[in-house]
């Protein structure tokens, strides 16, 4: 989760869902959520996944959840998970009329009895930059990783460009931010 580039502030040019997450940031004070840029990538590596099942490793207030649901086909199905028990409970109230989106509270890693999956958003450190394996294993061959909050300087995603269990593109969304694709051979 990005503490950069991340101003929900103005909610106004927001889609209605995105904006709802927002508010809940807002309201718990949480400046985690997704960064604005990483929105078009989400809901592109979302709707590309038809029929299949979505992780988001680390909910946050809902603003990843929000980007992606708004691409999701109607087919798929997303699982986020959120150790926070106030912040999980309030985005399950948020898509509770959405029946593609699941909200469960519990560590990261807890995600992957919900799997295979087709694309996986790590956003949370167990998982990303610890026990990637454990993410590796979640994801179907032929699926997408997507790690997120990469800077110049940034070293602890390495592994995954060392992995010879996915092939890694990195991508560059501003000077100062970034991504690892990783797609699971």
């Amino acid at each position: 989760m990005s503490e950069r580039d991340n101003d929900y502030a103005d909610t106004s040019a927001l889609p209605g869902r995105v904006a709802q997450a927002a508010l809940l940031a807002a309201r718990f004070g949480f400046r985690n959520s997704s960064a604005i840029v990483y929105a078009p990538l989400l809901q592109m590596l979302a709707a590309q996944v038809r029929g299949g099942v979505i992780a988001e490793m680390g909910t946050g207030v809902g603003v990843g959840t929000a980007w992606m649901a708004l691409a999701m086909s109607s087919d798929s199905r997303l699982v986020t998970i959120e150790k926070d028990a106030p912040r999980a409970h309030a985005v399950a109230e948020l898509f509770a009329d959405d029946p593609r989106i699941t909200v469960l509270r519990g560590d990261a890693l807890d995600i992957a009895a919900h799997g295979p999956f087709d694309f996986v958003y790590c956003d949370a450190g167990p998982g990303k930059i610890e026990r990637q394996e454990v993410t590796l294993a979640m994801t179907r061959p032929g699926g997408v990783i997507l790690l997120d909050d990469l800077s110049p300087t940034r070293t602890d995603l390495a592994w995954w460009l060392r992995c010879p269990d996915v092939v890694t593109a990195t991508i560059w969304l501003t000077p100062e931010l970034g991504a690892i694709l990783a797609v699971r051979r």
